[in-house]
């Protein structure tokens, strides 16, 4: 069985090594999808990250392939619709919930977000380089007392409200399942966002929740509003949100995701970016939450362990 290993850099040695004893595996640092397209076809396995959206046109060329391993907990990046009725299985962190409370990583970046909006970290930052050091126009906000709703309160939605508790926050979340939590729970999303001044964002990505933060929620919200997603471009309504904010309906947004974040030639058109350089509160990253050195290693290990397990 061969094995493909699509992203080489900092990738676990004790996955590889694993790997290595029992199977034929080769390790590259792929750039494009065409790459990846000219060599598919002579793989069994395919170990992807986030860097290619492996496609029915893409996959089509990858007559031998049985399984494509990737250690997320999305797979908006797989038509996994296609694959899996070609016979193909696709493993992943999904459902894992037991593991994936040890991974704090996603959690640990929406905080690093949102205090980063609300403390103006990078627009001063920006300032100083210039130069500057004007103290009195980076003027920031306290957690303390605010109120932050979390949409989902999954496992990152339930870390997140642990850091809140830190910070003395007042919490309340909305959840499609009934949780045995410590925090308050809402009855519907409109709520959630009618009374919170943060929205934190940790609802999983599917075809039923996408949009899912629309016109009628975000018009529930306060002017004061922030809001943070690190789960994915595709939950919100992008454009409606800058909308917002351009007309100070909102305070600021701070997100990990973009719609379409795939298609790196559109990136500079994608509303969020053109708000970024033209200097509103808004803070993107590329996708990173999850990508700390430490957890990028255990979710990999955990993710051969898995298939070595389902053979």
């Amino acid at each position: 069985m061969r094995i493909l290993i699509t992203e080489s850099e900092n990738f676990s040695k004790n996955a590889i090594a694993l790997l290595q004893k029992k199977f034929d595996v080769t390790i590259l640092d792929l750039q494009t999808i065409d790459e990846l397209g000219e060599i598919i076809q002579d793989f069994d396995v395919l170990f992807v990250r986030l860097r290619f959206k492996l496609t029915a046109e893409i996959l089509e060329k990858a007559k031998k392939l049985k399984y494509i391993l990737t250690a997320t907990t999305g797979l908006d990046h797989i038509d996994t619709g296609f694959f899996e009725n070609v016979g193909g299985k696709v493993i992943s962190l999904k459902g894992e919930t037991a593991f994936l409370e040890t991974i704090p990583s996603t959690a640990e970046h929406t905080w690093a977000l949102l205090l980063s909006l609300l403390k103006k970290i990078p627009s001063s930052f920006d300032d100083v380089k210039k130069g500057n050091w004007n103290r009195d126009n980076f003027k920031g906000n306290n957690l303390r007392h605010k109120k932050i709703g979390i949409l989902g309160l999954g496992r990152v939605g339930k870390q997140v409200a642990n850091f809140a508790k830190a910070f003395q926050m007042d919490i309340s979340y909305y959840d499609v399942l009934q949780i045995d939590s410590e925090y308050k729970a809402v009855k519907t999303p409109k709520e959630l966002f009618e009374w919170a001044e943060i929205i934190s964002i940790h609802i999983p990505y599917s075809q039923g929740n996408k949009n899912f933060v629309d016109k009628s929620l975000l018009d529930c919200l306060k002017c004061n509003s922030v809001l943070i997603n690190t789960s994915r471009g595709a939950i919100w309504n992008e454009n409606y949100i800058c909308q917002l904010l351009k007309q100070n309906k909102i305070k600021g947004i701070a997100t990990d995701v973009i719609q379409d974040e795939f298609d790196k030639k559109t990136i500079l058109q994608n509303p969020l970016i053109k708000l970024v350089n033209e200097n509103y509160n808004v803070i993107v990253t590329p996708h990173i939450a999850g990508a700390s050195f430490e957890s990028m290693e255990m979710t990999e290990d955990f993710i051969v362990q898995k298939f070595l397990t389902n053979l």
